[in-house]
């Protein structure tokens, strides 16, 4: 019996499965793919020494300002606090506040707002009682809020109003201030005055149940 030729043309190494039978093979041609891309990022995993660079000094913090103290006198008040003051009636029931109210009170007012709290007043069942006052916990353009909020807290603890109201919420540096002051004093988040401007009624509801004497 001859060779088989088709032995003769092939390699070494594959004659034996040539033999068994197997005549062809298939080759993934994605198998050498995930290798190649290995070898290709073998080094950037490698480590790198670490530069020799002196660290960073450690930037020193900044020091904590002590909150602000003033006076229970409102006429030691700068100007217009003092004005602002007197405009309150004396023990309200509830002290209102919201981030415009410092240009409603200082010759900017929107008359909007001004028919907004009348309304208010009147639906909570408070109108001509002189029971709710209005009280800015900053001035227009101030530089110095740490003493404007010194002062709105001087003026609620002098009112002792059972309520303070804040319209919109105020920033986070004045809402920490405010905690605790006084510890008897209920706080009541509420909408912004332009939400309730616009004739959102759930929200105008929730301001009536919240104020409400009922």
């Amino acid at each position: 019996m001859g060779l088989n030729e088709s032995l003769l043309n092939v390699p070494e190494r594959l004659r034996v499965w040539q033999q068994a039978g197997i005549r062809y093979f298939y080759i993934d041609p994605l198998a050498g793919v995930g290798a190649k891309i290995a070898s290709e990022r073998e080094p950037a995993l490698q480590a790198e020494p670490a530069p020799n660079v002196a660290p960073e000094p450690v930037k020193s913090l900044k020091p904590v300002q002590a909150p602000v103290q003033v006076g229970e006198d409102p006429a030691a008040w700068p100007t217009p606090w003092p004005a602002i003051f007197a405009k309150a009636p004396r023990h309200p029931r509830i002290v209102l506040t919201y981030e415009a109210l410092s240009l409603d009170m200082t010759g900017h007012a929107d008359p909007r707002r001004g028919r907004l709290w009348r309304r208010l007043i009147q639906d909570i069942g408070l109108s001509g009682a002189n029971a709710v006052a209005f009280w800015p916990s900053c001035l227009p353009g101030s530089s110095d809020q740490a003493r404007d909020t010194a002062i709105f807290l001087a003026g609620v603890r002098l009112l002792k109003p059972a309520i303070l109201a804040v319209f919109g919420a105020p920033a986070p540096e004045i809402a920490a201030a405010w905690h605790g002051q006084p510890p008897d004093l209920k706080l009541v988040m509420l909408a912004d005055p332009d939400i309730l401007l616009s004739g959102d009624k759930e929200a105008w509801h929730e301001v009536i149940s919240a104020l409400g004497c009922g």
